[in-house]
């Protein structure tokens, strides 16, 4: 009932989502029949890309759970008053069987008449969640009842920040009160970056128990169409020091944002005569206050200097525009004549039809950019959960030392549903654009390992300058990190595999430099190496690696190097001789398993029988995180 009311919903809106709404909901639903037990805490991941429509998906989820007689939801949003307001706003629309109440509407539900499912919609506020947990508590509706917990972002405000302190956030210590006042909870994070998710430890609480990813519609926008290899159309290099250009007060306007300006106008000229009143422009330069004040006058500069050409001469502005446009008709041949938009353009700036707004802490949101031709400019307020419509032009050039992966993603808002392909442009520098481009190939290998294999060994990949998630948020303790271009080898190996190895290898002289080899010898040998403390050596943290970098590097290469009648002591610092690491170094953009034979007497404190001991080195310049 509850679900097929929502699927007549979205079917009638036409957005092409119900056959992916009801695979969720039906995987989702047999992952619960077949999992819950109605007595524990149960935690899964809904996976999807960047303003993907996750929304709909949970709505979806929701329906077919109240169907299957759960009766009590709870949706949390970012701690966003717009996002709030805005998803209960979708509730209400879509889930029509449903009672639906908003943060402040604690007063309005009665519990003792609830002939339909309860579904409260609020965000993750410190003093919010408290006076909700206080009045389901005080109510003792949750007593002997499952609650299902729907968290949109489970990977930002949810976690434990203080993870590395022993102590506990304010945030998740209210949301672990809220799971725990119902006999069992079924608690579903929502993201479309799971890496903190991941590298959760399972004593944590919030790690997944099963995951769920389901694709994008036929008519998104993502990464791979973006920030593709060979470079996407969409791309347009700046200089990689325009930001600094923006906070001299004296510098002329930098070339890159004015290109990113003009080329807007031309798109919203162009919009104007297909009768569309909507066109957005993003601009995140730093999460700087004062880069976003800067940018926003210089933007406001530049109409003030188009005003200014319009009543002196529209000759110069004409031909800065006929640059934007010649660029963009290499990709929207059908894009309307130069001397139309031109007259369009000059109408809207006389009528003053260009908005500009600053977004961040200081500054709350004054327009409605889903209308009208928008220039927003922000910093952190422009990351998660923010859908911006008709968005077509993007100027990015905030940096960091060691970016976020996570973080990163976020802030590619310009993916979604709505975008003309060949109007869409991105202003970024070159070492931006590379960073975006190896996120996007690490994004679709971390798919492509949780749909075949679910989260079991999933090895996250990333370069060594970034990272995969802010550190606060995983138990350090826990995290198993691999660099490339580091030997490991065990101290304390077993002693007891020299005949199995001594098979697989019988046929490498010790007198070959190295061989080249397939992945599956590499793997083999590991299996059968160990030592007798998991934490020295973990075979299956090496052999996961290996496994997440062949999907990432198909065509990765393996060196075996083999050596035996070693006569080495128990508990050396190094392992390999001077010239095999020596060797092992030459080779470093490419595993290197070297298996030395040791002799294993008792005066070097073995047990008195030769054995192999291993030493593996990655790739350098790639680093591999697990817990």
């Amino acid at each position: 009932m509850h679900f097929e009311n929502y699927l007549q919903h979205i079917s009638s809106k036409g957005d092409g989502l119900t056959l992916s709404v009801k695979s969720t909901s039906d995987n989702i639903e047999s992952i619960v029949n077949s999992g819950f037990d109605y007595k524990s805490h149960f935690t899964g991941l809904l996976l999807g890309n960047v303003q993907s429509g996750k929304t709909a998906q949970m709505f979806g989820v929701i329906g077919k759970l109240a169907d299957n007689s759960f009766d009590l939801f709870l949706v949390l949003t970012s701690d966003n008053k717009n996002l709030q307001e805005q998803t209960l706003y979708r509730a209400r629309e879509s889930l029509t069987t449903f009672s639906i109440y908003g943060e402040t509407e604690d007063s309005l539900l009665r519990f003792e008449d609830l002939s339909r499912p309860v579904l409260i919609v609020i965000k993750k506020n410190s003093n919010v969640l408290k006076r909700w947990k206080n009045n389901l508590a005080g109510s003792n509706f949750c007593s002997g009842r499952s609650i299902v917990i729907i968290d949109d972002e489970a990977d930002a405000a949810s976690l434990n920040t203080k993870i590395n302190k022993r102590q506990v956030s304010t945030i998740n210590s209210r949301l672990f009160d809220i799971k725990n006042l119902c006999t069992s909870s079924i608690y579903l994070e929502v993201t479309a970056t799971p890496q903190a998710l991941i590298l959760q430890t399972q004593t944590s609480g919030w790690k997944p128990d099963f995951v769920h990813y389901f694709s994008p519609g036929l008519n998104y926008l993502g990464g791979e169409f973006i920030y593709s290899v060979p470079k996407s159309f969409c791309i347009r290099d700046t200089p990689e020091n325009e930001l600094i250009e923006m906070r001299n007060d004296d510098s002329p306007m930098p070339i890159g944002l004015k290109s990113a300006m003009l080329n807007f106008l031309i798109v919203c000229g162009d919009f104007k005569l297909r009768n569309k009143d909507n066109c957005n422009f993003l601009i995140h330069p730093s999460v700087r206050i004062g880069d976003h004040e800067n940018v926003a006058t210089k933007i406001g500069e530049i109409l003030n200097d188009s005003l200014h050409l319009i009543n002196e001469s529209t000759g110069h502005f004409y031909k800065e525009l006929e640059v934007e446009w010649k660029d963009l008709q290499t990709s929207k041949p059908d894009i309307y004549p130069l001397e139309d938009i031109f007259d369009i353009v000059l109408q809207l700036i006389n009528d003053d039809k260009f908005n500009i707004q600053v977004l961040n802490s200081n500054n709350s949101l004054e327009i409605n950019y889903y209308k009208g031709y928008n220039i927003l400019v922000g910093g952190n307020s422009l990351g998660r959960g923010v859908t911006f419509p008709a968005l077509q032009t993007v100027y990015y050039c905030r940096k960091a030392k060691t970016p976020n992966a996570d973080s990163y993603w976020q802030h590619s808002r310009m993916f979604g549903y709505d975008r003309i392909p060949g109007l869409l442009r991105v202003f970024i520098p070159n070492t931006l654009n590379k960073i975006f481009t190896e996120l996007t190939y690490s994004n679709k290998i971390l798919i492509e390992q949780i749909t075949k294999y679910g989260l079991d060994g999933v090895q996250l990949i990333y370069p060594k300058n970034i990272r995969p998630t802010r550190k606060n948020v995983i138990d350090q303790s826990a995290l198993n990190l691999l660099t490339g271009g580091i030997n490991f080898f065990p101290n304390d190996p077993i002693e007891s595999n020299f005949s199995l190895l001594d098979e697989i290898l019988k046929d490498f002289d010790e007198n070959v430099e190295y061989y080249d080899v397939d992945s599956q010898l590499i793997l083999k040998c590991l299996n059968n190496t160990g030592s007798n403390n998991k934490e020295d050596w973990n075979k299956d943290k090496y052999i996961n690696s290996i496994n997440g970098l062949l999907e990432k590097r198909p065509t990765e290469k393996f060196a075996l190097i083999v050596r035996r009648n070693r006569d080495i002591s128990k508990n050396t610092r190094t392992l390999l001789s001077p010239n095999d690491r020596t060797l092992g170094e030459r080779l470093n953009g490419q595993t290197v398993l070297t298996m030395y034979r040791v002799t294993g007497k008792v005066e070097k404190k073995w047990k008195g029988n030769p054995f192999w001991i291993p030493n593996i080195k990655l790739p350098e310049g790639i680093c591999f995180y697990d817990v």
